[in-house]
């Protein structure tokens, strides 16, 4: 219905921005990473990707201003007990890219560190979400799953970080920068990935 919304900025509130578009106010809720990088640029003027939520007796407007974050953020609410406050909790805790490899790599932890989630919700997301969340740069490393040897590899080298004291997301996140990784055996992979953390 509202694909974007571009207009100028009025006010920055604590939860969120208010953008005036030809004579009318939008109250567009955010994380407040993105309303700190508001504050930070300077800008006059902004386009915001949205989401409108519409509950019995009120419509609420959220907005990113990358699309992949607003794909992310409807991702996240249709995960059962994952609303949108909470949504908002887990993008301004981590980035969406951390948040691909906390679920990729199964570390729950990490996303339950956002206030309004607890280990059950955070175990859920990772379940529901696992292998369906690509974002910008990284779709092509989506899953490695194609090849049970390659997989095996890469997996052996992220329980060997783990074990070294790395958490899983940093593991994982080391491995897939790896260039040629899916060719390389354990040791040449650990090696690799340890220049990475």
């Amino acid at each position: 219905m509202l694909y974007y919304i571009k207009g100028r900025i009025v006010e920055i509130c604590k939860e969120s921005v208010i953008l005036d578009n030809h004579g009318i106010g939008f109250e567009i809720y955010t994380t407040g990473r993105v309303l700190q990088e508001l504050i930070r640029s300077g800008k006059e003027e902004i386009l915001l990707y949205t989401h409108l939520q519409i509950k019995e007796d009120e419509r609420v407007l959220y907005g990113f201003p990358e699309r992949s974050d607003i794909r992310v953020f409807r991702k996240l609410i249709s995960v059962s007990g994952i609303g949108p406050k909470g949504a908002l909790g887990i993008l301004n805790t981590l980035t969406v890219e951390d948040l691909y490899y906390a679920i990729q790599s199964g570390d729950s932890k990490s996303i339950a560190k956002a206030p309004g989630i607890g280990p059950k919700s955070a175990q859920r997301l990772v379940v529901d979400l696992k292998g369906s969340l690509e974002i910008g740069s990284t779709p092509e490393a989506a899953d490695f799953s194609d090849q049970d040897e390659v997989k095996s590899v890469l997996a052996e080298t992220v329980e060997a970080l783990t074990a070294l004291g790395y958490s899983e997301m940093d593991a994982l996140r080391a491995v897939k920068k790896v260039e040629g990784a899916e060719q390389m055996s354990v040791e040449k992979l650990l090696s690799a990935a340890l220049k990475h953390l």
